[in-house]
């Protein structure tokens, strides 16, 4: 005669194997923290890459503003070297017109 095997209840299988059911429960839940936190690191890393890119184009749009701003003090200075170099000569000349008025009136 066949021996039959008793069906094992779910309460008798967790009674069996009440140190797996914990360890499977934490590979899991570990897994799915590794993962959502992989992801997070992924999106951060993305938005991360996109404002270097933006600070990069702003920065060198800067740095034109900067060299144009840089060009146009180097044009006033050298207009007011011109405008200085102008008003000394037009005092000189002021300064002759004035002795030869007073040779004149001599």
């Amino acid at each position: 005669m066949p021996i039959k095997k008793k069906k094992t209840s779910r309460v008798d299988w967790f009674k069996k194997n009440i140190v797996i059911v914990p360890v499977v429960a934490a590979i899991i839940a570990g897994t799915y923290t590794g993962i959502r936190t992989v992801v997070k690191l992924t999106d951060t890393i993305t938005t991360s890459q996109q404002e270097i890119v933006n600070l990069q184009r702003d920065l060198k749009v800067l740095g034109d503003q900067l060299s144009e701003n840089k060009a146009r003090l180097s044009r006033a200075e050298a207009t007011w070297d011109m405008a200085e170099n102008l008003y000394r000569t037009l005092a000189d000349q002021v300064r002759e017109h004035s002795y030869d008025i007073k040779d004149l009136n001599r």
